[in-house]
């Protein structure tokens, strides 16, 4: 070998690991900035990590801060009912277009029509379509109100307590029985059958119909009585709320034993329902919200159909044409008017400066003249 081929050795002997990634592998080798950057780029887009979340089991007093188990899939509130409402209402194209015919109709002056011929049956049809948003948002809280308002057996105290959805919180140990909905997402602890199995059925979550299994941890799949429930000490360490249905990465410390992890296998979804098993008894692990089932639902949307763009694309053409139009006829009008002002018996403007008025004035007239080029009819 000769004394260059040694010298080149050496020299790449002394390059960090680092700058292997960059050509020739030399420590003076200057970074792909195109790479950095992608590097960024990567980083930046990637979803951030949910928080974790520490559960200690029947310790109440430091299991705080978490979410409620309240549910609401409403579309409004009492203080969001009218802004929402009217933006909901006025990104129409015909309501934005009758609502500036009305506003027209108030200059004195400007409207051949009566100042209420198109704000009277625009605000009828607002007040019918707000009141059939009511309606069908007070059907969204009755259904809330039942979701909300169904019992559970929590272990507290010592004994079970049967106690509304929305009382119960993140740390609670629940029995659910046999036909039962989970109230929140739980890690299953023990169940009425051999080795804490449990059958569940997640047609609610994801429309199958097909029964999955669950089994619990194996340290606390023999609890069966209250003593042993009540007994019971350890923490969980799990991952925070997120969307993953058929994901769960935590690992639960059961006291006098080592951590154990546990998997999807041993969570019970809310929306799930237990089926033939008697009975189990499940660690609340996120309550409302935050459980996966809200996770992955959306709040009721402001929807559009396709109608509704189709509707507000011939509108717009449509208003372009009455403007086009309009200032066709109020163009044609000063001319004759020009010509032909000696001889009416009105007193028209002569200056200039009035003359330039009146045209401008003369197009919002034709604008309400014209305006059932786009019936009111088309928003009922």
């Amino acid at each position: 070998m000769s004394q260059d081929s040694q010298e080149l050795n050496e020299i790449s002997s002394l390059v960090p690991p680092e700058h292997s990634r960059y050509p020739f592998s030399c420590p003076w080798a200057v970074p792909n900035p195109l790479t950095h950057i992608q590097d960024i780029w990567k980083r930046w887009r990637a979803p951030p990590l949910p928080p974790q979340r520490t559960i200690y089991i029947n310790d109440p007093a430091r299991n705080g801060g978490f979410c409620h188990n309240r549910i609401s899939t409403t579309k409004y509130s009492i203080v969001t009912f009218i802004p929402r409402f009217v933006y909901d209402q006025f990104r129409r194209y015909a309501n934005l277009f009758f609502l500036l015919i009305a506003s027209l109709q108030q200059i004195p002056g400007v409207s051949p029509t009566g100042q209420f011929t198109t704000a009277v049956p625009l605000l009828l049809v607002l007040l019918a379509t707000a009141v059939k948003e009511i309606i069908e948002d007070w059907r969204r809280h009755n259904a809330d109100s039942i979701e909300n308002g169904r019992m559970i057996d929590v272990f507290r105290v010592g004994i079970f307590q049967s106690i509304p959805w929305t009382k119960v919180v993140v740390g609670d140990i629940v029995k659910v029985c046999r036909g039962q909905f989970f109230p929140a997402d739980l890690i299953l602890l023990s169940s009425s059958e051999p080795q804490g199995v449990c059958y569940i059925e997640t047609s609610n979550l994801d429309g199958e119909t097909n029964l999955k299994i669950r089994q619990s941890y194996n340290q606390t799949a023999n609890m069966e009585k209250r003593s042993d429930l009540n007994l019971l000490r350890g923490k969980l360490e799990c991952e925070g709320p997120n969307t993953r249905l058929y994901e769960f990465s935590g690992n639960i410390t059961i006291q006098h034993y080592r951590p154990e992890p546990l998997s999807a296998n041993q969570v019970l979804l809310r929306g799930a329902q237990l089926r033939n098993t008697d009975w189990i008894y499940g660690l609340v692990v996120y309550t409302g919200h935050d459980t996966k089932l809200m996770r992955n639902s959306t709040k009721a949307p402001l929807k559009r159909s396709k109608m509704d763009h189709v509707t507000n694309r011939q509108v717009f053409w449509l208003f372009i044409a009455l403007v086009a139009l309009s200032v066709f006829s109020s163009a044609g009008s000063s001319i004759w008017n020009a010509f032909y002002a000696d001889e009416g018996y009105l007193l028209l403007p002569t200056s200039s400066e009035a003359a330039a008025g009146s045209f401008f004035l003369s197009i919002l007239t034709f604008i309400i003249l014209y305006n059932n080029l786009i019936p009111i009819s088309l928003i009922v």
